[in-house]
């Protein structure tokens, strides 16, 4: 066994973790994520020798380890390597705050044999004042052909020894792809073999210290991301509202539909709120852009999921410190890593930050140290804090927001420096980690290297702002509202101005707030508007400082009344008269929407749906039903358009988990929203338009009026087949569900719910 840490955490001294000193059915050493209130989760992994896991826990009392409480564990089949493997996971909600202690078990065996029980400190308190730290780094996991990186290995030690409360990280967590064989285990060995979970790596401080890693390009792809497995965070991600899970992704600025890990989501400690966002693209799947520009659209344009949940929940958090931590750096002097201008500025994720608060961002993918200044007033301090593990690269382009930067060239073993740092003189000096220090209002940061020696302390006092920005924007000029038809009208203005950048615009309908728009907008799409009616919209300006301009002088618009259906049926005949062929539905006046009857679908063999031929064909199509969903544990399919000769092009379903989703039949691309339609919520309007033009076609979903953004495309494919049938329900066999129909209707402009 290699020689314990020097700093002793409670009486107890983490140590080297030696596979040899744990019992041979423990493959990963324990480690804790999640550490939110009075949670916390402890994970590990063993061989499959046993089928059942449990957890020891207790108190520590006067130094002294009271393993008073057993807790079951959850386990996931996982292949590591050539091993097949249990990676366990125990949910400890704690009694009060304090020190605590564990020991994981195999059915009944000790899995750290002699070792001494790990020992954790719970969360600061919510609203604490008590000074507590945290440790940030990122671009670590990387190990050479003999399994080896010893500047890694250093850096876990020092993290080990620090105090901190938990770890944050800036992104691509193992290399090269994050695979379960990049984290590895305790015994496997050789190259991109256990670079995380290997015996002188994660398994050194995480028995102690919980981790919340960000998400980054190296690991994003595919569909399993061993990320979301080996991180569970399953308090932080419910309780904030955020998102934890594999998604498709289809196709932003021509890239190729695929699949992405999408992780965000917050927390609090003591004072702060601590925001864990994911900005991340796949290296090779740019299409008509650059990975920066689709990752900029995907993830913090107005309207997608994580820059929504990210406005609702600053907004729901005015006050007190914000950190944030995500991968693409704001600002960077890395040639082959640069600056992501797409996230720069007013209009984009760092006037957003800034609107709100956030005092500082965490950012890594450049694999050095740099301190930048804000690039405005009220603007978050940013840090590149990239030399966690994974080969550390030169800083080769200063500009004047570095304020302190470094980085090594490898293959010239020459250091390089940006301000007012001194040039490194060994590559040790490059990989780090930082300590961030809270006390109240007040914020340290020691980067510490893989040696131990620190460096570029900064002590930081947010909220004391001596010259406040108290000046609002100009009041929006110009505002037109023009109406395309019955359910949508154009917004347009002129834009606004202020010292600081116009930040944000509010658009309000008939006094009510309707949307918010980036501040490089001068236009508003309205698409919930409802046919023959009046409106009047007026629109204000917002800075970074949050001030806003008086509301523009009113305009008022009438929209066109409804153009009349194609089809509808809303079933009061009695029967499927109207449609061209059906089965397995049943009509009747059990459950209606409107009206004495209504089309239902009871089964455990699918195949119960509704087909119509239009009396043409149209490349423009819109359609409307409304559904019930009774009961699911299967997939359902709700509405599908398809073409004359019977081909299936587009259809909204949702999953047997409720989650409502659209499929390209044409283009073979299945995209699925954070919407859920739970079963037993009662009636839903689902409406699908479809513009059949090629590569620039259109697929619209929405719900209850409400546009679906995530289900949403201007730019996809569905060939040039125009739609020449409509169906309700499901034409797939062997699925189980319960579902009513009601009032479906097929037209040429939106029909509205």
């Amino acid at each position: 066994m290699l020689a314990a840490l020097l700093v002793v955490l409670g009486g107890w001294a983490p140590t080297i973790a030696d596979a040899a000193s744990f019992d041979s059915h423990l493959l990963r050493a324990p480690y804790l994520t999640d550490l939110v209130g009075l949670h916390v989760l402890v994970n590990w992994a063993t061989d499959r020798s046993a089928t059942t896991g449990t957890l020891q826990w207790g108190p520590v009392n006067g130094g002294t380890c009271t393993l008073a409480n057993t807790q079951a564990a959850t386990r996931t089949s996982l292949t590591v390597g050539s091993l097949s493997e249990y990676q366990w996971k125990a949910s400890l909600t704690l009694p009060s705050t304090g020190t605590y202690c564990y020991r994981p078990y195999l059915a009944g065996t000790d899995l750290l044999a002699t070792r001494p029980a790990p020992r954790f400190v719970t969360q600061a308190a919510p609203g604490s004042t008590a000074p507590f730290s945290f440790g940030v780094m990122g671009d670590w996991g990387q190990v050479d052909s003999n399994g080896n990186n010893p500047d890694q290995a250093n850096v876990m030690s020092q993290i080990a020894a620090s105090g901190v409360r938990f770890m944050l990280t800036t992104g691509d967590n193992g290399y090269p792809s994050g695979s379960q064989t990049n984290y590895g285990d305790l015994v496997q060995r050789g190259a991109d073999t256990s670079a995380i979970f290997g015996p002188s790596f994660w398994a050194v401080p995480g028995s102690t210290v919980p981790i919340f890693p960000s998400a980054g390009n190296h690991g994003l792809s595919g569909t399993a991301h061993a990320d979301l497995t080996n991180w569970p965070q399953d308090v932080a991600v419910a309780s904030s509202g955020g998102r934890y899970q594999n998604d498709v992704y289809c196709c932003v600025n021509g890239s190729s539909s695929t699949n992405y890990a999408s992780a965000w989501y917050a927390f609090d400690a003591g004072p702060a709120r601590i925001y864990v966002l994911e900005s991340a693209w796949g290296d090779t799947n740019g299409g008509n852009a650059s990975p920066y520009a689709n990752d900029a659209a995907a993830h913090f344009a107005p309207g997608t999921p994580e820059y929504q949940w990210l406005l609702a929940d600053l907004q729901a958090h005015p006050s007190g410190l914000k950190f944030a931590v995500s991968h693409y750096p704001l600002y960077s002097d890395s040639k082959s890593q640069p600056s992501d201008t797409y996230l720069q500025g007013p209009a984009n994720l760092e006037g957003l930050l800034t609107q709100y608060g956030v005092d500082m961002v965490f950012n890594g993918h450049a694999h050095i140290y740099e301190r930048n200044v804000p690039s405005g007033p009220g603007a978050p301090v940013t840090y590149v804090t990239g030399g966690g593990g994974g080969t550390v690269a030169p800083i080769d382009q200063c500009h004047s927001y570095d304020a302190y930067g470094i980085g090594w060239s490898n293959s010239k073993s020459k250091g390089y420096k940006c301000g007012s740092a001194p040039v490194p003189s060994a590559r040790s000096q490059v990989f780090h980690f930082l300590k961030v220090t809270v006390t109240g209002s007040s914020v340290t940061v020691t980067p510490t290297d893989s040696l131990g020696h620190t460096f570029d302390v900064q002590t930081y006092s947010f909220g004391s702002s001596s010259q406040p920005d108290r000046t609002a924007p100009t009041v929006p000029a110009g505002l037109t509202a023009t109406p395309v038809n019955g359910s949508t009208v154009n917004l347009g203005w002129t834009a606004s101005s202020d010292a600081g950048g116009v930040a944000a615009y509010d658009i309000r309908r008939n006094g009510a707030s309707l949307a918010t728009v980036g501040g490089s907008a001068t236009s508003f799409t309205d698409t919930t508007a409802a046919p023959s009616t009046t409106y009047t919209y007026a629109v204000r300006a917002r800075d970074n400082a949050g001030n806003a301009s008086a509301y523009s002088p009113n305009v008022t618009t009438t929209t066109p009344g409804a153009t009349p259906p194609v089809f509808s049926d809303g079933f009061e005949s009695g029967s499927l008269s109207a449609w061209t062929s059906s089965a397995g539905l049943t009509v009747s006046g059990a459950l209606t929407h409107t009206g004495s009857f209504a089309a239902r679908a009871t089964t455990s063999n699918g195949n119960t749906y509704a087909k119509k031929t239009l009396p043409s064909t149209y490349s423009d199509a819109y359609s409307r039903v409304f559904v019930n969903l009774q009961s699911t544990s299967s997939q359902v399919n709700l509405l599908r358009h398809r073409s004359g000769s019977d081909a299936s092009l587009a259809y909204v379903f949702v999953s047997s988990a409720g989650v409502l989703s659209v499929r390209n039949d044409v283009a073979g691309v299945t995209t699925a929203s954070s919407t859920i339609i739970q079963p037993g919520s009662g009636w839903h309007s689902i409406e699908l338009h479809t513009l059949v033009n090629g590569t620039a076609s259109v697929i619209e979903v929405w719900l209850d009026g409400v546009r679906v953004d995530a289900l949403s495309s201007t730019s996809t494919n569905l060939g040039t087949g125009p739609v020449g049938r409509l169906q309700i329900g499901e034409v797939q066999s062997g699925r189980t569900y319960t579902v009513t129909f009601d009032d479906a209707a097929f037209g040429t402009r939106r029909i509205g719910s």
